[in-house]
């Protein structure tokens, strides 16, 4: 990586609160204004100890000279809200006193640090030069959190792994892998599962509304401080009892400065995987990575005006390995044309994209010949696959801080992640029927900071993102069908048809209001806001919407016989519409009762609004039996109250030990696969042909399992039961957490930190998702028995089991969210 440095030579906030406050009667609110920067405080002493009141301390950002004041207080304490995280000089004056410089005071995202000065009786003129005197740990706040630096986010392997810092989170205790803790993006968090996980830029919110997880990723170029709040957070912070994920983005500084880079992955680079070795293969399997990218920042007016711009291209190669599938060789098509009485039209289907195998493997299939009643051996072979298998990653952002006055900062973000390719996780068996996927998303944000007086600092925010993510079905034909299916054969191990669940496409758009007020007086540090959330989203996701039909052998295929291992269409359907509003509130206060002791007491309120797709349940009134289980439109959840309680104590006079405890509820947020998998009969239903089949003839020249128009509509309520797969539960249970802590952390010789401390948690109303149309698949005819010595041949070939091991299992692709009252989880 190179990088290169060139030295270079108010408005008022009152018109952006009102329209702030106006959007929230109209109800497009959801307050949860997440910190986007740090805290210092400190008290001002004589050499006698006693308090030195109206001492004016001043802040200097070493990286953009920009400057803060504030004074100190009749106790001589001091408090700057809300400074941009970095590194600051600090200047402590006052008439008849020295002065006094502290240098090297690190201001960190997320926290409270502390820089005491002690003035001694001289003249103004002279100086007292202090080197980094500040405490290096939060003495004044009970929540636990890891901050992770810019040059971290560079050097430390992990963070170059997918999805960048947020990785680093794992070096700290009481985060692991998510192991068997469910699906979600990042870690488990103190027990938690990571769909409770929240993610931030800035404050501003970045998760996807679908099926939770990080909207953007941040280059690891442009990230200056990234912090991750576990369990136990402030009322401030919300959207989930996992952990709080927030990440600071660089700006532009006094200097003119720019890096160029590369990251490289490369299969040559890599040790052989002896997993690969034992089987022969000694070389490694394609996968071939490299990030390329420059930044650019500096000042466009001295210490007003900075910028930061970067750019990023990702070109990831890989290698396509499917399973082995077998295909008739050309004798054996030759055979397959030649018996009287197939069907022509999915011969010639199975023959246009799946080419015959050059040679034979020792393997056959049979089919039927319907004139003479015999069985045609036809011989297989392995068909080679090679497909492409690559993404093309573009990444920028542009980033401008605009120091109005000593009063006014602003603000602007923008970050964006376009992304196109075959994804690995969307591509069917067959390289015919692969098509690309398009997956973009981006993150605006503006921030308006203003400082009312030294005590009052208002933050407004406006933040937007939104996901395209598409996956086509492309343009392919069966004659006589309406869709091309998905078609499965297990004679063969092959599939033919495109990804099973295309065509799909996700649109999610969020826009975000916040607003935050802090608000000091004396010993208390007041501060309260509000959000509000807009959700305008559109998904397509339909299991088997084209039809799954499979086979056990291409036999049943090639004569039109209607399948006899699984025939399945969910017909109906649409876009899933996820708009809704959800908005929320907290009011907290840190109260120190002494200058080594801080309580924090706390309380903030969650709305989650019912998505518009989770309302058309109603429509299945019809299927409700009194006293038992009704069906209507959900209720939202009014009682959403999480009351937070923390204390932290600094023992001595040396900010070097704190003790902190904490007691808090938080509330997760619903996604909308679980209304997505829930849609009602009356909008999308399943049909299944049932097993043992009846050998229907013409079944795909009939149209197999047709889409249908005015199903919907049920004459008589045991039709609607009997056509009714899923349920939402009339009132949301808001999922939440309670969690509590009591640790100690102490720095000793400066450098070394040590923490004890313990975490609990208790997930509470977490939601699961049942299958509810599972079919046995074990027998007393068919099942796969246990040997305790290996089998000979002749005895594994009178099981008519076995070949189908691995295959999928039949159910019907529809799910009922659940919020039992009795599933917990410990940490």
């Amino acid at each position: 990586m190179l990088n290169w440095t060139k030295r270079s030579a108010r408005k008022r906030p009152a018109l952006l609160l009102m329209v702030a406050m106006i959007c929230a009667l109209l109800g497009a609110v959801r307050l949860n204004a997440q910190a986007s920067d740090g805290n210092l405080i400190g008290n001002v002493i004589d050499q006698s100890g006693a308090a030195v009141p109206g001492a004016s301390v001043e802040a200097i950002n070493t990286a953009t000279n920009v400057r803060t004041t504030v004074d100190s207080g009749a106790d001589g304490g001091y408090r700057f809200r809300n400074l941009p995280v970095g590194t600051y000089d600090l200047k402590v004056t006052h008439t008849g006193f020295s002065n006094v410089q502290i240098a090297g005071v690190a201001v960190v995202l997320n926290a409270t640090f502390t820089a005491n000065a002690t003035l001694s009786v001289g003249n103004i003129s002279t100086v007292v030069d202090v080197s980094a005197a500040a405490s290096s740990i939060d003495t004044t706040t009970s929540q636990i959190s890891n901050t992770f630096m810019a040059r971290e986010a560079l050097d430390i392997p992990a963070a170059a792994l997918p999805r960048g810092a947020v990785n680093l989170s794992l070096l700290g205790a009481g985060v692991a892998s998510s192991g068997g803790l469910g699906v979600g993006e990042g870690p488990a968090i103190g027990g938690q599962r990571p769909r409770a996980n929240n993610f931030m830029i800035e404050g501003v919110d970045n998760n996807r509304k679908d099926t939770t997880g990080s909207n953007v990723s941040v280059p690891q170029e442009a990230t200056l401080e990234f912090t991750v709040v576990q369990n136990q957070a402030e009322a401030e912070f919300g959207g989930g009892a996992g952990g709080q994920f927030n990440t600071v983005l660089r700006s532009g500084g006094k200097t003119l400065h720019g890096s160029v880079y590369e990251y490289l992955q490369n299969r040559n680079l890599n040790a052989l995987d002896q997993a690969f070795g034992r089987t022969g293969t000694l070389t490694n399997p394609r996968y071939d990575s490299s990030l390329l990218g420059a930044s650019i920042g500096g000042p466009v007016i001295k210490e007003k005006l900075f910028y930061y711009g970067l750019l990023e291209y990702n070109p990831t190669g890989r290698s396509s390995t499917p399973a082995p599938i077998d295909a008739p060789t050309a004798a054996g098509y030759g055979l397959l044309s030649a018996i009287p009485g197939i069907s022509q039209t999915n011969l010639k289907v199975l023959q246009q994209y799946l080419p015959a195998a050059s040679a034979p493997d020792g393997t056959s299939t049979t089919v039927l010949n319907p004139r003479t009643g015999n069985n045609v051996t036809v011989p297989l072979g392995v068909l080679p696959i090679v497909g492409p298998s690559y993404s093309n990653q573009y990444n920028w952002l542009v980033n401008i801080d605009y120091n109005i006055s000593a009063m006014d900062q602003l603000r602007g973000r923008s970050v964006n992640n376009l992304s196109s390719g075959f994804s690995p996780e969307t591509l069917p068996a067959l390289p015919v029927f692969y098509q690309a996927r398009a997956n973009n998303s981006r993150l605006l944000s503006l921030s308006e900071f203003h400082s009312f007086t030294a005590a009052l600092l208002n933050e407004f925010r406006f933040g937007y993102n939104r996901l395209s993510d598409t996956t086509p079905a492309g343009n392919y034909a069966f004659p006589g069908l309406d869709a091309f299916p998905n078609l499965y054969f297990q004679d063969l191990n092959a599939q033919l048809g495109p990804f099973s669940s295309s065509p799909s496409s996700t649109v999610l758009n969020t826009y975000q209001l916040i607003d935050n007020v802090s608000w000091s007086k004396g010993r208390h540090a007041l501060k309260f806001g509000w959000q509000g959330r807009k959700y305008i989203t559109s998904q397509i996701f339909t299991q088997a919407t084209r039809g799954d039909y499979q086979y056990s052998g291409i036999d049943l295929y090639l004569r039109d016989l209607s399948p006899d291992v699984n025939a399945v269409r969910t017909v109906g359907g649409g876009p899933y519409n996820g708009n809704a509003i959800d908005h929320s509130f907290f009011v907290q206060d840190e109260f120190r009762f002494r200058p080594n002791l801080t309580v924090t007491a706390g309380i903030r309120y969650d709305y989650h609004g019912i998505t518009a797709g989770d309302k058309l349940q109603a429509l299945n009134t019809i299927a409700g039996v009194p006293g038992l289980i009704s069906f209507a439109a959900p209720t939202a959840y009014m009682n959403g109250w999480a009351p937070r309680l923390g204390l932290a104590y600094s023992p001595g006079s040396g900010a070097s030990t704190t003790i902190r405890a904490g007691f808090g509820l938080t509330y997760d947020r619903g996604f909308d696969n679980l209304g997505l998998n829930g849609k009602p009969a009356q909008v999308v239903t399943t049909i299944d042909v049932t097993t043992p089949i009846d050998n229907t003839p013409n079944f795909l020249a009939n149209g197999g399992i047709p889409q249908r128009s005015g199903f919907g509509t049920f004459d008589t309520a045991g039709d609607a039961r009997a056509a009714t797969s899923t349920h939402l539960p009339n009132q949301y249970l808001l999922p939440y957490a309670a969690s509590w802590n009591l640790g100690v952390t102490h720095v000793f010789r400066r450098d070394y930190t040590l923490e004890v401390r313990y975490v609990g948690t208790r997930g509470i109303h977490l939601p699961i998702q049942t299958q509810i149309n599972v079919q046995p698949k074990v027998t007393a005819a068919n099942f796969i028995p246990t040997f305790l010595t290996i089998p000979s041949t002749s005895t594994l070939a009178t099981l008519p089991t076995l070949a189908a091991v691995g295959s999928p299992s039949r159910f019907l692709p529809q799910y009922a969210p659940y919020f039992p009252n009795n599933i917990t989880e410990f940490g």
